[in-house]
């Protein structure tokens, strides 16, 4: 008899998530039908649509399966015209906060891009897969932009706690770290990572390359054609042209 009921309560619960389930792919699809979507989208679902905001899917775009939209009240993002988002890609757009991602663009599979105040990819730009593009503080929220035929490699942490700027013609290796956020650490009445919080914009200009595994700090500037060696750690801007490596890094040229 107690088995009969614990297998009562078992198909109960499954029939409970079950239409559970069945219940938010039927929200899923009627916000993905409020969506502006353009000639020859092709959808692979479940394509997940969340929130109160708006959706633009430009023509020839690809929505793979579990691609994750998050929209806030007066968040929009605009996908443009034969850009493809892969699979469990996860975008969400803070309150008021509008997120354009420019043509031909690709963002890979199972990265996030989450943010609270702007985002601007430019037209052939890439994220590769697993990359986190977030504010990593609570409580700041910068800008992040990126500009044309620009890639970010695999696996690659963005702090947007403050502005990020990429260029146009820009690599970024995978495992790269870019922060732009620190603590002050130098009182002893709390830990040290629990101080004041500092932040400073980080920008990469045109055409320069940021080899693999490579740590950006707050306030540094990458300056256009610059290359920075694998392993490296930046804690001041580099010039335009130079090459830099090292922890931290210094310039690789003969002076």
């Amino acid at each position: 008899m107690k088995t009969l009921i614990n297998l009562i309560k078992l198909n109960l619960q499954f029939l409970k998530y079950i239409f559970g389930r069945f219940g938010r792919f039927v929200y899923w699809n009627i916000r993905l039908g409020q969506s502006k979507l353009g000639k020859g989208v092709q959808l692979h679902f479940p394509v997940i649509v969340e929130g109160h905001g708006n959706l633009s899917v430009g023509d020839g775009a690809v929505l793979m399966k579990r691609v994750t939209f998050g929209l806030s009240a007066g968040g929009s993002i605009i996908i443009g015209k034969q850009t493809r988002i892969h699979e469990k890609a996860n975008i969400h757009a803070g309150q008021n906060t509008n997120i354009t991602i420019g043509d031909r663009c690709s963002i890979l599979r199972e990265s996030v891009l989450r943010n609270g105040k702007q985002v601007k990819m430019g037209n052939g730009s890439s994220i590769s897969s697993f990359c986190n593009i977030f504010p990593r503080e609570p409580g700041f929220d910068g800008s992040f932009t990126m500009g044309e035929k620009s890639n970010i490699g695999d696996f690659t942490t963005i702090d947007t706690s403050d502005d990020v700027v990429i260029g146009n013609e820009v690599a970024l290796g995978p495992y790269d770290i870019i922060y732009t956020h620190d603590h002050d650490y130098k009182s002893d009445t709390f830990a040290a990572w629990k101080g004041g919080v500092k932040t400073g914009k980080v920008i990469i200009e045109d055409g320069a390359w940021v080899g693999a595994r490579v740590t950006l700090l707050p306030g540094v500037t990458i300056g256009k054609r610059a290359i920075v060696a694998a392993g490296s750690v930046v804690t001041k801007s580099v010039a335009p042209g130079d090459i830099v490596g090292g922890i931290p890094a210094k310039s690789l040229l003969k002076k």
